[in-house]
């Protein structure tokens, strides 16, 4: 009951609150995350997108947190439109790894690179880990605009990760394809390329630290 009175919460905030979108609500840039799945809980994540030859927006930074492991939230800053930006996601269903059933995503996002109102969308997510070096994960969902409600829009993401450091999607944002190349550097920096409706390149960086956990070594003392 908690969790459903915050999701019927989550969905009339996003209809009312209008700030920016544009580049998709499952792109990394404004989910913080290349399959749109959430950030684990207590866990902080910073991201960056430059992109030089766009003319709306050319840099954006988001910082996103992990407050439970069915919720996360960000907030971040359009350097060129000079606005905050926000992005929130709610998980009411987990996927099975062992089964058929796909998890279920609510989210809501504003980005600014090419037109200015805020998204809320429904994303289906499953993922397959085919051996330790190779993994597919894809998602599928409607999206809508709080200013054109009455226009629904598909969108998906297929991303294919190898020896757990090296990701290549494609993400579809319900107008524009969006693909892009990850390399994960160590379990704190994520570096990578994306070419913006196929047409702009970009820069992302990720930076990613758990916080409130014992080390290791605090347990090993522990124990």
């Amino acid at each position: 009951m908690k969790k459903l009175i915050i999701i019927l919460f989550f969905a009339i905030f996003a209809i009312n609150e209008i700030y920016a979108q544009g580049c998709g609500p499952n792109c990394p840039a404004c989910s913080g995350t290349i399959d749109g799945s959430l950030l684990a809980p207590k866990t902080l994540s910073l991201q960056g997108l430059y992109m030089p030859t766009a003319e709306d927006e050319q840099g954006i930074v988001n910082l996103r947190y992990g407050l439970f492991s069915w919720l996360d939230a960000g907030v971040g800053y359009a350097f060129n439109a000079r606005k905050i930006i926000w992005n929130a996601r709610i998980q009411p269903l987990t996927e099975k790894k062992d089964g058929w059933r796909p998890g279920i995503v609510l989210g809501t996002g504003s980005i600014r690179t090419g037109s200015s109102d805020q998204s809320f969308y429904l994303n289906l997510l499953k993922s397959k880990e085919f051996s330790e070096n190779f993994a597919i994960t894809a998602s599928a969902g409607v999206a809508s605009l709080a200013s054109e409600l009455d226009k629904i829009y598909g969108i998906g993401n297929v991303s294919a990760t190898f020896s757990e450091k090296y990701t290549v999607y494609v993400n579809y944002d319900g107008i524009n394809f969006h693909e892009g190349f990850a390399w994960t550097v160590n379990n704190w920096l994520t570096a990578g390329f994306m070419m913006i409706e196929s047409k702009h390149p970009s820069l992302t960086l990720n930076l990613t630290k758990s916080l409130f956990q014992k080390s290791q070594i605090e347990l090993n003392d522990i124990d």
